[in-house]
């Protein structure tokens, strides 16, 4: 079979005419129910990774929440306490004096106490190595200890007895997830 060359020409001009007809008609890659089920897919991504996140953001709030200081736990209850506005001023400098050295303080048992937990581990260290790097984590410590406890005790001075009780007698909510 031949093909003339009038019938070549018509052909052509009906595969431009064809071609030109699918390029201008409006392009879906899905139909309406894929293109639902490809949105219902990335808006359940979407809630995901809002969930995850949600669930990171409490976790690092309740860390936040078992690592408060005295001085942050009695300026929580100061409405209960009924402290006067020259209690929480003195309190509040207390809390900002201490601040710096506390963040130098928590470093320090850090820093101590991986150093000898390197030594137990160094198959070449020797007994005297591993005591001294656990003396000078307990020293680290015992620093952090006794700088907290004269923040309290300047905390204390600034409350009354009343006050001091009404404190003593409130239940955390960290200590009461700890009693359960």
């Amino acid at each position: 079979m031949k093909i003339t060359k009038s019938q070549m020409t018509s052909i052509l001009f009906s595969l431009l005419f064809f071609g030109c007809s699918i390029a201008s008609a409006e392009y879906k890659p899905y139909t309406n129910t894929e293109q639902e089920t490809k949105q219902q897919k990335m808006e359940k991504r979407q809630q995901k990774r809002e969930a995850k996140k949600e669930k990171k953001e409490m976790k690092q709030k309740g860390m936040k929440e078992k690592a408060k200081s005295y001085s942050a736990i009695v300026l929580e209850q100061a409405e209960v306490l009924n402290l006067t506005d020259e209690q929480l001023g003195k309190i509040m400098r207390i809390q900002m004096n201490h601040k710096k050295a506390r963040k130098e303080l928590l470093d320090s048992p850090r820093k101590s106490m991986t150093k000898a937990l390197k030594e137990l581990r160094n198959p070449g260290a020797t007994v005297d190595s591993i005591r001294k790097a656990g003396r000078a984590h307990t020293d680290d410590f015992d620093a952090l200890v006794e700088a907290e406890i004269i923040v309290r005790k300047n905390i204390d001075a600034t409350l009354t007895a009343e006050q001091r009780k009404k404190l003593q007698a409130i239940k955390l909510p960290v200590e009461e997830k700890m009693n359960d």
